[in-house]
Protein backbone atom coordinates (compact mmCIF):
# COMPACT_ATOMS: atom_id res chain seq x y z
CA UNK A 1 0.00 0.00 0.00
CA UNK A 2 0.88 3.65 -0.80
CA UNK A 3 0.10 7.28 0.69
CA UNK A 4 0.06 10.01 -1.50
CA UNK A 5 2.28 13.10 -0.48
CA UNK A 6 1.15 16.34 -1.87
CA UNK A 7 3.78 19.12 -1.97
CA UNK A 8 2.97 22.46 -3.70
CA UNK A 9 6.58 23.88 -5.20
CA UNK A 10 4.83 27.29 -7.05
CA UNK A 11 1.51 28.33 -7.55
CA UNK A 12 1.52 26.63 -11.49
CA UNK A 13 2.70 23.17 -10.45
CA UNK A 14 2.10 20.58 -7.83
CA UNK A 15 3.90 17.00 -8.05
CA UNK A 16 2.58 13.76 -5.67
CA UNK A 17 5.20 11.79 -3.99
CA UNK A 18 4.35 8.29 -2.79
CA UNK A 19 5.53 6.16 0.01
CA UNK A 20 5.74 2.46 1.44
CA UNK A 21 2.83 2.49 3.81
CA UNK A 22 4.21 -1.32 4.61
CA UNK A 23 8.05 -1.83 5.14
CA UNK A 24 9.50 -5.44 4.15
CA UNK A 25 10.62 -7.62 7.02
CA UNK A 26 14.66 -7.67 5.09
CA UNK A 27 14.61 -3.50 5.46
CA UNK A 28 12.97 -3.29 8.88
CA UNK A 29 15.81 -5.11 10.27
CA UNK A 30 18.43 -2.91 8.38
CA UNK A 31 16.59 0.09 9.50
CA UNK A 32 16.19 -1.18 12.97
CA UNK A 33 20.30 -1.91 13.50
CA UNK A 34 20.48 2.06 12.09
CA UNK A 35 22.76 3.90 15.06
CA UNK A 36 20.75 6.97 15.47
CA UNK A 37 22.93 7.88 18.99
CA UNK A 38 25.94 8.60 16.91
CA UNK A 39 27.94 11.96 17.50
CA UNK A 40 26.26 13.19 14.46
CA UNK A 41 22.88 12.43 14.65
CA UNK A 42 20.13 14.56 15.37
CA UNK A 43 18.86 14.12 18.91
CA UNK A 44 15.72 16.59 18.13
CA UNK A 45 14.75 18.01 14.44
CA UNK A 46 14.30 22.00 14.50
CA UNK A 47 13.02 22.21 11.10
CA UNK A 48 13.40 20.46 7.63
CA UNK A 49 13.77 22.22 4.80
CA UNK A 50 13.52 20.22 1.22
CA UNK A 51 13.76 21.38 -2.39
CA UNK A 52 13.30 19.42 -5.72
CA UNK A 53 15.63 19.24 -8.83
CA UNK A 54 14.31 18.32 -12.32
CA UNK A 55 15.71 15.92 -15.23
CA UNK A 56 17.25 19.54 -16.57
CA UNK A 57 20.46 18.44 -13.47
CA UNK A 58 23.01 21.35 -13.52
CA UNK A 59 20.73 23.13 -16.20
CA UNK A 60 17.54 22.48 -15.32
CA UNK A 61 15.42 23.82 -12.46
CA UNK A 62 14.96 23.64 -8.45
CA UNK A 63 12.87 24.73 -6.28
CA UNK A 64 11.84 24.71 -2.35
CA UNK A 65 8.92 22.25 -1.62
CA UNK A 66 7.20 21.03 1.32
CA UNK A 67 5.61 23.00 4.10
CA UNK A 68 6.69 26.75 5.02
CA UNK A 69 8.63 26.47 2.28
CA UNK A 70 10.23 30.30 0.62
CA UNK A 71 10.00 31.33 -2.83
CA UNK A 72 13.16 29.55 -4.39
CA UNK A 73 12.45 28.50 -7.97
CA UNK A 74 15.37 28.89 -10.22
CA UNK A 75 16.89 28.02 -13.21
CA UNK A 76 20.25 26.49 -13.06
CA UNK A 77 22.86 27.24 -15.37
CA UNK A 78 26.65 24.83 -15.59
CA UNK A 79 29.20 27.60 -15.18
CA UNK A 80 31.01 28.89 -18.01
CA UNK A 81 34.58 27.05 -17.13
CA UNK A 82 32.51 23.86 -16.44
CA UNK A 83 30.91 23.68 -20.29
CA UNK A 84 28.00 25.72 -19.41
CA UNK A 85 26.70 29.32 -20.97
CA UNK A 86 26.71 30.78 -17.66
CA UNK A 87 24.27 33.41 -16.50
CA UNK A 88 22.50 31.44 -14.08
CA UNK A 89 22.68 29.84 -11.02
CA UNK A 90 24.86 26.56 -10.24
CA UNK A 91 24.50 24.23 -7.39
CA UNK A 92 27.95 26.06 -5.82
CA UNK A 93 26.49 28.95 -5.64
CA UNK A 94 23.52 27.64 -3.52
CA UNK A 95 25.84 26.28 -1.38
CA UNK A 96 27.58 29.03 -0.94
CA UNK A 97 25.19 31.35 0.01
CA UNK A 98 23.38 28.71 2.56
CA UNK A 99 26.69 28.24 4.05
CA UNK A 100 27.75 31.75 4.08
CA UNK A 101 24.34 33.40 5.94
CA UNK A 102 24.55 29.92 8.49
CA UNK A 103 28.33 31.14 9.01
CA UNK A 104 27.95 34.78 9.94
CA UNK A 105 24.56 33.57 12.27
CA UNK A 106 27.15 31.58 14.18
CA UNK A 107 29.91 33.94 14.05
CA UNK A 108 27.79 36.26 15.46
CA UNK A 109 26.47 33.64 18.45
CA UNK A 110 29.48 32.59 19.13
CA UNK A 111 31.31 36.10 19.76
CA UNK A 112 28.31 37.28 21.75
CA UNK A 113 28.52 33.88 24.08
CA UNK A 114 32.19 33.84 24.22
CA UNK A 115 31.91 37.93 25.26
CA UNK A 116 33.66 39.51 22.42
CA UNK A 117 31.83 42.63 21.46
CA UNK A 118 31.77 42.62 17.49
CA UNK A 119 29.83 45.58 15.77
CA UNK A 120 28.70 44.47 11.57
CA UNK A 121 29.66 41.07 10.15
CA UNK A 122 30.08 40.33 6.67
CA UNK A 123 30.85 36.79 5.12
CA UNK A 124 31.75 35.37 1.77
CA UNK A 125 31.83 31.79 0.55
CA UNK A 126 33.66 30.57 -2.49
CA UNK A 127 32.85 27.01 -2.98
CA UNK A 128 35.21 25.78 -6.28
CA UNK A 129 33.98 22.36 -8.03
CA UNK A 130 37.58 20.55 -9.29
CA UNK A 131 38.75 17.26 -9.98
CA UNK A 132 40.34 15.29 -7.03
CA UNK A 133 42.43 12.50 -9.04
CA UNK A 134 42.18 10.63 -11.99
CA UNK A 135 40.75 7.41 -10.39
CA UNK A 136 37.58 5.64 -11.62
CA UNK A 137 34.66 6.98 -9.87
CA UNK A 138 31.28 5.37 -10.13
CA UNK A 139 32.01 4.57 -14.25
CA UNK A 140 33.69 8.13 -14.47
CA UNK A 141 36.93 8.96 -15.55
CA UNK A 142 37.23 11.56 -12.88
CA UNK A 143 36.96 12.09 -9.23
CA UNK A 144 35.65 15.48 -8.52
CA UNK A 145 35.25 17.54 -5.33
CA UNK A 146 33.97 20.29 -3.18
CA UNK A 147 36.83 22.60 -1.55
CA UNK A 148 35.53 26.07 0.56
CA UNK A 149 36.93 29.27 1.41
CA UNK A 150 35.33 31.33 3.69
CA UNK A 151 36.13 34.80 4.55
CA UNK A 152 34.48 36.47 7.14
CA UNK A 153 35.09 39.96 7.62
CA UNK A 154 34.43 41.53 11.45
CA UNK A 155 34.06 45.36 12.43
CA UNK A 156 35.04 46.76 15.65
CA UNK A 157 37.70 44.30 16.33
CA UNK A 158 41.51 43.52 15.44
CA UNK A 159 42.51 41.13 12.83
CA UNK A 160 43.51 38.56 15.35
CA UNK A 161 40.09 38.64 16.91
CA UNK A 162 37.83 38.63 13.91
CA UNK A 163 39.81 35.24 13.25
CA UNK A 164 39.03 34.14 16.56
CA UNK A 165 35.45 34.71 15.91
CA UNK A 166 35.60 33.36 12.66
CA UNK A 167 37.25 29.72 14.28
CA UNK A 168 34.73 30.06 17.02
CA UNK A 169 31.90 29.94 14.17
CA UNK A 170 33.50 27.58 12.38
CA UNK A 171 33.15 24.54 15.28
CA UNK A 172 29.70 25.80 15.87
CA UNK A 173 28.30 25.95 12.23
CA UNK A 174 25.88 23.48 11.17
CA UNK A 175 27.69 23.74 7.67
CA UNK A 176 31.10 23.38 8.85
CA UNK A 177 30.37 20.39 11.04
CA UNK A 178 28.64 18.69 7.77
CA UNK A 179 31.88 19.56 5.42
CA UNK A 180 34.29 18.88 8.60
CA UNK A 181 36.63 15.79 7.16
CA UNK A 182 34.58 15.31 3.92
CA UNK A 183 36.13 18.91 2.29
CA UNK A 184 38.92 21.09 2.65
CA UNK A 185 37.35 24.33 4.38
CA UNK A 186 39.72 27.33 4.74
CA UNK A 187 38.33 30.04 7.01
CA UNK A 188 39.72 33.49 7.11
CA UNK A 189 38.84 36.07 9.47
CA UNK A 190 39.80 39.88 9.17
CA UNK A 191 38.80 42.84 10.76
CA UNK A 192 36.49 44.72 8.60
CA UNK A 193 38.31 47.73 6.65
CA UNK A 194 36.21 51.40 7.20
Amino acid sequence: KCTKHTFRHSPSRSFVMLSARRISAPVRAVLGRRQFSSPGALKKIIFTSAAEADGGAREGNVWAIGEHHGNLNLKLEKHPKHGGKGGGTNPEELLAAGYSACFNAALRLCSEKNGIKIGNSHVICEVSLGVVSDEVTAGMPNRVGLAVKMLAEVEGVDDATAQKCAELAHQFCPYSQATRGNIPVEIVGRAMSK
